[in-house]
């Protein structure tokens, strides 16, 4: 009995959406607004460590304030900002609020 091989890796790739997966992949608005909000979650050290959780020896970041960062940079690219921009602008406050919207604000219809 053979062993298997296992497919070489690309270590100086940390692309997620570029490794075979089964369901359905991201469209690309979606895939650019996730790849923003974590850079956006870069930019904050201090709102990481608080969402972060240790598991064994890694600090896990909560998909939640993943979400939130989302939703604030999804937010602002249907307003037209550009990502420069936004990662420029967006205040932590933004991001822990992003789902506390005012009636009407998020409407464009």
């Amino acid at each position: 009995m053979t062993k298997k091989e296992e497919p070489a890796r690309d270590e100086g790739k940390d692309e997620v959406w570029d490794q075979p997966v089964i369901g359905e992949q991201p469209d690309g608005f979606t895939r650019d607004a996730i790849k923003l909000a974590h850079n956006a979650l870069d930019k904050f050290p201090e709102l990481r460590k608080r969402y972060s959780r240790i598991a064994g020896p890694a600090a896990i970041l909560s998909t939640g304030v993943v979400l939130l960062a989302g939703i604030a940079v999804a937010r602002r690219l249907r307003r037209g900002e550009t990502p420069e921009h936004i990662l420029e602008t967006l205040t932590p406050e933004e991001i822990e609020n992003a789902v506390r919207l005012d009636k009407g604000e998020d409407d464009e219809d």
